[in-house]
């Protein structure tokens, strides 16, 4: 019997980390006793049980579901599996008709037998279930927000959190109330102030924090959060905004009235005066519009150095690196092109590959393939490493518990043992998960350049001296288009799903 684990914690936190390590390590032993074998193990690690589509790894396991490469999946149980009655009994009734059970070991249920009257009403109860710990969570929140507590995340640039308190950074506070003064009173925009700095070195919000996504360089969206929070003023204004419901994620704006503000919770930075002034400053900014007209290659073209979108300057009629314009050759070059060099030389890659019919597209594939093929190579072989890995490190778990047990080991050297194998054996699942998405777009390469090649056909049979159609033709054939200094260009064709736009 073929198995496929799937294992989910819903944050990321170290215990939780721990949790999903037992889940496989628990489920290694099962499928062991069963004398059954693992086709593959699916871990989602910090995502939301509630909506299935959401999930990577979910979406992976159905997949290959479909594609019948195992006969069970197991579960720790319905709250792992799903937190949506409708994904849930979809779910099940499409595993019924593929043949494929789903074992839950804490219910103690096996799918294709248990009644769906039954499954339903499991479902349910971990929808209930998942719908009163967030109806806790936002209680509990919203309690800490009448006293005065501080809900967020980050705290705001300039302070630093002290239990539930804000209190004064004293290494940033003063930078903080610098933004303010240079909008306000010397007239500074949002693409200076992030310029300056960038240029002085000072971390980002995010960088002070340790947010592991945090960017190195300021933007102009952040300058504007700083200058629109009323938390610079000394008080506390939160449930500003919240999702609609546990399946619906989409952040509705809550009214003024409903809000929930405290004053004068921690020390203020700036007047409130002063805010009220910026507020204004930045709405009369805020009304001035751009006349709807979009360039011909906003977001496909990009920086080949740094990868930054290349932005369209009206007074050098060309394009330039974004991050050139707004911070300096200290970060990037140029990379000027005039437009109507980028536009030739656009017109005449398309018009080649009408011309050349079949002979250009065949030499076209081959190219693609020839920058592929060694990659893939490499790809197989790491993947095959990683699994023999993995396999040894799942042994090694179980083998050092056995030792644990039996008095062979103290327990502080199991933990210390455990916990080293642990983080290499997740820092693997992660890069065998990267490694198989990127086979299987390889695998899917073929489909999608005959898919493209029809496209060829039916566009490139339009006027592309017409600027509209040109526009539709670019963006539908075209994934991304890299611009070097000089004004060489490198385009990179939309080969996997020419009827859909890629962003750069």
């Amino acid at each position: 019997m073929r198995y496929a684990i799937y294992a989910r914690v819903s944050t990321k936190l170290d215990s939780q980390k721990d949790s999903i390590v037992n889940q496989i390590s628990f489920f290694n032993r099962y499928v062991e006793e069963k004398g059954g074998t693992i086709h593959d193990v699916y871990k989602d690690e910090g995502v939301s049980g509630v909506n299935v589509k959401n999930r990577r790894e979910m979406q992976r396991l159905l997949k290959d579901a479909r594609a019948k490469k195992f006969d069970y999946i197991l579960f720790k149980s319905i709250s792992r599996f799903a937190r949506d009655n409708q994904d849930g009994i979809n779910m099940k009734r499409e595993m019924d008709e593929l043949g494929i059970g789903m074992i839950f070991i804490e219910q103690n249920i096996d799918t294709l037998s248990v009644d769906e009257f039954l499954f339903m009403a499991f479902l349910n109860f971990a929808q209930k279930e998942s719908e009163g710990q967030s109806s806790r969570v936002r209680f509990g929140k919203a309690e800490k927000a009448v006293q005065g507590g501080f809900n967020g995340s980050l705290p705001p640039f300039g302070y630093m959190r002290d239990g539930d308190n804000l209190v004064i950074d004293a290494q940033y506070a003063s930078l903080a109330k610098e933004i303010f003064r240079l909008y306000l009173y010397e007239g500074w925009g949002l693409s200076r102030i992030s310029k300056y700095l960038c240029d002085n070195n000072i971390p980002t919000p995010r960088t002070i924090a340790g947010a592991k996504n945090a960017g190195e360089l300021w933007q102009q969206s952040t300058i504007k959060l700083i200058l629109t929070n009323p938390a610079y003023m000394g008080h506390m204004i939160q449930h500003r905004s919240q999702v609609k419901s546990i399946r619906i994620k989409k952040r509705t704006i809550i009214p003024p009235e409903k809000q929930i503000g405290v004053k004068n919770t921690h020390p203020a930075l700036i007047s409130e005066d002063e805010f009220r002034q910026v507020q204004e400053k930045l709405k009369h900014k805020g009304m001035r519009r751009s006349n709807g007209q979009e360039s011909i290659f906003a977001h496909i073209a990009i920086c080949a150095d740094c990868g930054m979108g290349m932005h369209f300057k009206k007074d050098r009629n060309g394009y330039q690196c974004g991050r050139y314009g707004k911070y300096g050759r200290k970060y990037c070059s140029s990379h000027l092109i005039k437009y109507d060099s980028f536009l030739t030389q656009i017109k005449e890659a398309l018009k080649q590959l009408s011309l050349g019919g079949k002979v250009h597209m065949k030499k076209l594939m081959e190219t693609v393939n020839a920058e592929t093929s060694n990659q893939t190579i490499n790809y197989k072989k790491e993947l095959s490493q990683i699994e023999k890995r993995i396999g040894l490190l799942i042994r090694k778990q179980s083998s050092l518990l056995e030792q644990q047990l039996e008095g062979d080991i103290t327990k502080e050297e199991w933990r210390r043992l455990h916990s080293s194998t642990r983080e290499e054996l997740e820092t693997l699942e992660h890069k065998k998960v990267e490694l198989t998405r990127l086979l299987q777009h390889d695998e899917e390469k073929e489909s999608g350049f005959r898919s493209f090649e029809k496209q060829v056909k039916a566009l490139l049979s339009l006027d592309i001296e017409n600027e509209k159609i040109l526009r539709c033709i670019v963006s539908k054939l075209i994934h991304k288009i890299e611009v070097y200094e000089g004004g060489n260009i490198k385009i990179h064709y939309n080969f996997r799903s020419p009827e859909t736009k890629q962003g750069a």
